[in-house]
């Protein structure tokens, strides 16, 4: 008899819930499944071999990546927390940016949109590169209007309008020229003011590119300038020649001494060195990282170690073994080849023009070194400093001299039209040269004067006037309004900002201000010059764009009783060459004057804000 062991509900529950002795009816018996561990066994032996190191680099470059991403944030965010955000407030991208940019044929070009002027201690703005890359706050079309008369002045740093660069920048307390203070810009006011062609503007384009030789004119023209129609072209240059033709070496070319060739020459070598520099340029030119890096500096310059023009001091230049062992003979061959190079191209350069219809000067400019003029203060500074007096072992002033001599030779054998100003300068007692051969504000509108007196003269068949006339050449320098004093104007809300501070040269944030001028109290401010000069230009800051009134003249007069008028304008015809609205002024003829009186014919309130006054010969 079996024994049967009785289970209880409670027992049931518990051996229902064990897992030894649970049963379900519904599933059938299953033998040991072995297949999902092969699968497991083989993906670990073979699949995850394979690809884990595949995995691991993708991993790696995915954190490369991010952190890089970052880090270029972090750069952005840094670089807005510049002196480079003011610069480029609508696109920061913009800073990242070279001033130039490679160019095969002719060596470099200015990028467009990028900052050309940082400089704006004469509270004057930022200036930038327009659509063509010249140195312009107006675009330029490629067609030209029919109503425009198309100048183009080129050249190298001296016509862009460079102010101390170098050793000589903090010595002449980092002195910079500013838009208006360019020759291009003085030109093309003078010519509309005295020589008005019927029916047309005269527009000067500022189309140098600092560093420019001869050669860099002529590849450019040919392959960019032309396509824009100038009407007539000014080439101002001759310096940037000196250290090209001091190299005295067997192998030299003068299309292969460019200032940027040796960088260019590395990076077509597709050599080790040339692919470091066009990484580096690449990085600098896309990421805010190395921008960032390099503190906004213009890296394609700073990679050039043979940069002549902008770049060290003589020192650097010093002859190497197998120049330095040359004869008498010898150099004076290597001489006379260089020069030969440089003269022929000046000649194809003018032949070009020629060819095209164009009617073209070429200028020489002055060379520190080699003017005689009185030195004045600040050139006795600037005379103390290394600068540029040789090139590798060959004195810079003898070479422009010879260069000089090549140049009117070559000129009177072929007929183009030159002009040298290497001595123009020798009578003046001013300040004129910031460095070896840039010029000062002064310095850049005789300059423009004369260059426009050849326009008129040669070019547009007019005859010279007295008022074109450049006798007392130190006169031009002037600035009478600052060696004048305030003789009336309304009392000013602030002691401490007088009608005295708007007679300081050029605008700052100091500004005069008479908010309400009373009923009784003339609505004028009154200069008197300390004595009568002939004066013909003239230039008004005022407070803001509020403080401009509706209508306002300038009188002038020579006993303060008989007054005449000099200049009306309107609030719709101020200029934004400074940081506040401005006005600038060039008269046909100069006019004799003591006294000058601001006069706001027309404004909504008894008020005057102005924040600068010049006046100049």
């Amino acid at each position: 008899m079996s024994k049967r062991k009785h289970l209880s509900p409670d027992n049931q529950s518990e051996a229902a819930l064990d897992p030894k002795t649970a049963k379900q009816p519904s599933e059938p018996d299953q033998g040991p499944d072995t297949s999902n561990s092969v699968r497991q066994g083989f993906f670990r032996k073979f699949v995850w071999s394979w690809i884990k190191v595949p995995l691991y680099v993708v991993f790696l470059a995915a954190s490369v990546v991010l952190i890089f991403v970052g880090l270029e944030k972090l750069a952005q965010w840094g670089l807005a927390s510049t002196y480079l955000a003011p610069v480029y407030p609508k696109d920061l991208s913009m800073a990242r940016r070279d001033f130039t940019m490679p160019v095969s044929h002719y060596d470099y070009d200015f990028v467009p949109g990028v900052c050309l002027e940082y400089n704006v201690l004469k509270g004057n703005r930022y200036e930038y590169a327009n659509n063509a890359g010249f140195r312009e706050p107006r675009d330029i079309p490629m067609v030209k209007h029919q109503d425009e008369f198309r100048v183009f002045l080129t050249g190298g740093s001296t016509a862009f309008g460079m102010g101390a660069i170098g050793e000589a920048a903090p010595a002449m307390d980092y002195y910079g020229i500013e838009y208006r203070e360019t020759i291009s810009h003085m030109m093309e006011m003078i010519l509309n003011s005295s020589a008005p062609i019927p029916g047309k503007t005269i527009r000067v384009y500022n189309t140098a590119v600092w560093g420019y030789a001869y050669q860099h004119l002529l590849m450019r023209y040919m392959t960019k300038l032309r396509d824009y129609s100038p009407d007539l072209v000014i080439s101002l240059d001759g310096a940037n020649e000196i250290p090209i033709v001091s190299k005295l070496t067997e192998d030299w070319n003068y299309f292969k001494e460019g200032q940027f060739h040796n960088i260019l020459h590395e990076i077509y070598a597709y050599n080790g060195a040339g692919l470091s520099s066009y990484l580096t340029l690449w990085l600098k030119n896309n990421s805010f990282l190395m921008t960032y890096f390099w503190s906004g500096k213009d890296l394609f310059q700073e990679l050039n170690k043979d940069l002549y023009q902008h770049k060290g001091v003589s020192e650097q230049y010093k002859p190497d073994a197998s120049s330095a062992n040359l004869s008498v003979d010898e150099k004076s061959r290597l001489v006379d080849r260089n020069m030969s190079a440089v003269v022929r191209v000046v000649e194809n350069y003018s032949a070009a023009l020629k060819n095209d219809g164009v009617p073209h000067i070429i200028a020489l400019q002055p060379w520190f070194y080699l003017c005689k003029k009185p030195k004045h203060d600040k050139e006795k500074i600037l005379d103390s400093l290394g600068g540029y007096r040789q090139y590798y072992g060959v004195p810079s002033d003898k070479m422009y001299q010879l260069f000089l001599d090549k140049v009117r030779q070559s000129a009177e054998k072929t007929g183009y039209f030159l002009v040298d100003f290497s001595d123009y300068f020798d009578d003046v007692s001013e300040w004129v040269f910031t460095d070896w051969c840039h010029l000062t504000a002064g310095g850049n509108y005789l300059m423009a004067k004369e260059l426009a007196n050849l326009v008129k003269e040669h070019f547009l068949g007019m005859a010279l006037t007295d008022g074109d006339k450049t006798s007392n050449k130190d006169s031009f320098f002037w600035d009478m309004a600052a060696s004048g004093t305030v003789k009336y104007a309304p009392p000013a809300d602030s002691p401490a900002n007088g009608p005295e501070h708007i007679l300081t040269g050029y605008p700052g944030e100091s500004v005069y201000s008479a908010s309400k001028v009373r009923p009784e109290d003339p609505m004028e401010v009154v200069l008197d010059m300390e004595e009568s000069r002939p004066m013909s230009r003239l230039r008004l800051v005022w407070g803001d764009e509020a403080s401009v009134p509706e209508l306002w003249e300038i009188e002038y007069s020579v006993d303060g009783t008989d007054w005449k008028s000099f200049v009306k304008s309107t609030n719709r015809q101020t200029d934004s060459y400074s940081r506040w609205p401005g006005f600038e002024y060039y008269a046909a003829q100069p006019v004799q004057a003591r006294y000058l009186k601001y006069k706001p014919a027309a404004t909504a309130q008894r008020s005057i804000s102005l924040r600068s006054w010049s006046v100049f010969r």
